[in-house]
């Protein structure tokens, strides 16, 4: 059965470390425990690129791309959307926002203008505050290469309302920050958070969810925040794949470069990045080895 739509998770600066467990919270035994499940057993480290199971396949992909430097964001999410090789284009890891040139390729060739132009419907299921839409509006704020790539092909910057209304994901998940900053929204749990994104889903065939705050917690090198983090997200996925039909959609897990699996650098890391598949036609990730891989492999699997 082919697959009929991908839900896209971006994981900033998750990489698959080593399984060392006075540094990477990833490895401790109680750490992740649905998504470990799906893995039977296997945890989410270097050790386990490679696995395969029954519900989900785990591979670890080239962040580097053949240039000197420890990988970046700006460059990362680019090679990500694009399947150009960004770093080697510039000559150099950029982050955490692209330049000139990592825009230019950005406005052009993304997975979204791709898949657009085959006239398959795609969502960038984040919610923004209205500061954030309004500095937007200004030309005053900063984006991650992920959103300005979606901006640049057209896609809907979801708000408050659209977080209201079920047709939206906090980057934070629970919306507990949005009612903090005065927003009427409903408080939700993490895997609440994940069925609304499955709900979004349903209407797309791509459906792509930015999360960055595990980049900012693997900077902090705080070690109880990073295992509430894993928790939540944890949770989060759990909710997700309870909400999909798992024979008809592919939920695909990813990072730019490694971080939080390794809390004793507040650099990022070489590691591999993150690349998890879950649901339908989930082994076909086999087939990819580096962060370029990502958009041709998403369009390839969505051309039927």
């Amino acid at each position: 059965m082919p697959v009929e739509n991908i839900i896209a998770v971006f994981l900033d600066g998750v990489g698959l470390g080593d399984d060392a467990l006075a540094r990477n919270p990833f490895a401790a035994p109680n750490a992740t425990p649905f998504l470990r499940a799906q893995l039977d057993g296997h945890a989410l480290v270097r050790d386990s690129a490679g696995i395969s199971t029954d519900a989900a396949t785990l591979v670890g992909l080239d962040a580097a791309l053949g240039v000197a430097g420890l990988p970046q964001s700006g460059t990362g999410q680019t090679a990500i959307l694009t399947g150009i090789n960004a770093p080697e284009v510039v000559g150099e890891h950029i982050g955490p926002y692209p330049t000139a040139p990592l825009k230019a390729m950005l406005a052009r060739d993304t997975v979204f203008h791709t898949l657009l132009a085959a006239e398959k419907a795609v969502s960038f299921a984040n919610a923004f505050p209205d500061r954030f839409l309004n500095r937007l509006t200004r030309g005053t704020e900063r984006l991650s290469a992920n959103t300005r790539g979606a901006l640049s092909a057209g896609l809907k910057l979801r708000g408050a309302d659209d977080l209201r209304r079920g047709r939206a994901v906090s980057a934070l998940l629970t919306n507990r920050y949005w009612r903090q900053w005065g927003y009427d929204v409903p408080l939700i749990s993490a895997p609440e958070a994940g069925a609304q994104l499955a709900a979004l889903a349903a209407d797309h065939r791509l459906t792509y969810f930015e999360l960055w705050y595990t980049d900012v917690v693997g900077h902090k090198q705080d070690a109880a925040q990073a295992e509430a983090l894993l928790g939540m997200l944890d949770d989060f996925f759990s909710g997700l794949m309870a909400a999909i039909d798992a024979q008809r959609t592919l939920v695909l897990v990813f990072s730019d470069h490694g971080n939080l699996d390794d809390l004793s650098t507040r650099k990022h890391t070489a590691a591999p990045a993150l690349c998890l598949a879950l649901g339908a036609e989930h082994r076909r990730i086999q087939t990819m080895h580096a962060l370029t891989d990502l958009a041709p492999f998403i369009v390839s699997t969505l051309s039927g």
